[in-house]
């Protein structure tokens, strides 16, 4: 791996050091324990483009969770890419490989800690990685590890791949598992839904791509510097969900000044370039109008080859390159206000999924209202409705409830989460009134910025702020004794 300047580096990590210690979090978790400060991850890698292959090498300090921890677990996600895993459902795997079924992985080539490492373990289909350590471990103990790996890109239009001179470079660094009630969580890799928990860290990113491709990325980019026939790239992110990055030699970057944020535009075809940031200023004025501040210095939206219309990173939204205007319009605002809801509030999206895509969901559909455009707003809820009905006159209740995990949700997973969680905040938007159910949305993303949110949490909060309890509505909901009219 080549390595960017030595010193560039060292001012950078410096930097960014500094930045990560001023990030502001809650002082506590909801039990009352002192929260420990955000995992820090130094990033470098550099892409060979004529092999598919991106090195990687992360630094990560670690604060320890809790007393007589032995060993620290970390999500491979790269490993979800090799055969025998799915990463998409049989209906999509025709738009998500261009050709035929193509496989990546990764191969970790060292791992080392300032505690010795004692046994390294890959299970769970090799997505679950167990660095065991020579002694127990103290609750708020700093740990400094070092991870090497050389990862194969697979040829798919997904998370982390490459299609068409396009690299989607997502989860390809190890992820410290969350550590929850006593354990490291680790989910299977379903391939439909965010099959994750993300709590908020702190990256800085080196990343070495050759010469000539423009790099779009979920965090903001402080510096670049040209070394011969590759061009290295630093980036930072604080407080940020997950680091990620869309490079291509195809992309060219447009930017617009929205307050104090920086919106970029990336896309081969600049055509639409006005129109486009039209929709994404607008949106983001109007989530910042309901739900309080956006979360980042900088947005990207990039468009480029993927599976689906789009998805959402902490800062970053790709959307499919292929759809027309209005899809792009409507995509556009789902991935949007997932900044609020996913990177300025968390929730565990493998347990809770419906959380939110059914808030991201609520928000397009308030959106077109408010804006004027009451048919919209209609077709969006009726579309909803009629998903949701005809699943529940087909499966009954136990085929449209929506309170279960990532795995229980294989049938009809889009109608029960995405209609179903869409429902349901329309109809308590709708009881209480928009402006009320905004003022509690708003409380909430205040309360729990930066946090990861549950079920119970939500539900509280919104019942506080709205003077009433409505757990018995979302209990209905959730489970599917609510009959459509």
């Amino acid at each position: 791996m080549k390595i960017c300047a030595l010193v560039t580096s060292l001012l950078l990590l410096a930097s960014l050091c500094a930045g990560c210690g001023a990030v502001t979090l809650p002082e506590e978790d909801p039990e009352g324990a002192p929260l420990l400060l955000p995992t820090e991850y130094k990033i470098r890698a550099e892409l060979n483009e004529r092999e598919h292959l991106l090195s990687v090498e992360t630094e990560i300090e670690y604060s320890v969770p809790a007393d007589d921890l032995s060993a620290v677990q970390f999500m491979i996600y790269p490993n979800a890419y090799r055969e025998g895993h799915k990463v998409v459902t049989e209906d999509k795997l025709s738009r998500a490989y261009p050709s035929a079924p193509n496989y990546g992985g990764a191969e970790i080539l060292s791992a080392s800690c300032d505690v010795p490492i004692t046994g390294r373990d890959l299970s769970e289909g090799d997505l679950l990685l167990t660095l065991s350590l020579e002694r127990p471990l103290k609750k708020g103990e700093k740990l400094h590890f070092k991870i090497a790996e050389n990862i194969t890109l697979a040829n798919i239009k997904h998370r982390l791949g490459y299609y068409d001179g396009y690299y989607y470079l997502s989860g390809f660094y190890p992820v410290v598992c969350p550590f929850v009630g006593g354990k490291y969580l680790s989910y299977e890799y379903t391939p439909y839904g965010d099959p994750f928990r993300m709590e908020t860290a702190c990256f800085s990113l080196e990343l070495t791509l050759p010469i000539g491709m423009t790099s779009a990325s979920s965090a903001e980019e402080l510096h670049r510097e040209a070394q011969g026939n590759t061009e290295c790239h630093y980036y930072t992110a604080e407080a940020a969900r997950e680091i990620a990055v869309v490079a291509s030699g195809r992309l060219r970057a447009t930017q617009l000044e929205h307050g104090d944020t920086s919106i970029f535009y990336y896309a081969a075809d600049g055509s639409d370039k006005e129109r486009i940031f039209s929709v994404i200023e607008d949106a983001m004025g109007y989530f910042e109008e309901i739900y309080g501040d956006y979360p980042y210095p900088t947005y990207s939206v990039v468009s480029a080859p993927f599976f689906e219309s789009g998805v959402e990173h902490s800062g970053m939204a790709v959307i499919a390159l292929d759809l027309t205007f209005s899809q792009k319009k409507r995509t556009i605002l789902h991935e949007t206000a997932h900044q609020w809801w996913y990177g300025k509030v968390g929730n565990d999206e493998y347990l809770s999924p419906w959380i939110d895509e059914g808030l991201a969901e609520y928000s397009v559909a308030a959106y077109y209202l408010a804006k004027g455009y009451p048919a919209v707003y209609r077709e969006i809820i009726r579309d909803a409705e009629d998903a949701y009905s005809i699943r529940l006159a087909l499966k009954g209740s136990e085929g449209v409830r929506f309170d279960l995990p990532l795995p229980d949700l294989a049938e009809g997973y889009y109608d029960r989460v995405y209609a179903g969680g869409l429902l349901l905040f329309s109809a308590l938007s709708e009881l209480v009134g928009s402006d009320p159910f905004h003022a509690a949305l708003r409380d909430l993303a205040e309360s729990y910025q930066g946090r990861i949110l549950t079920e119970g949490e939500l539900i509280d909060s919104l019942s506080l702020s709205l003077n009433k309890d409505y757990s018995s509505l979302f209990r209905a909901w959730l489970t599917g004794v609510v009959p459509l009219q």
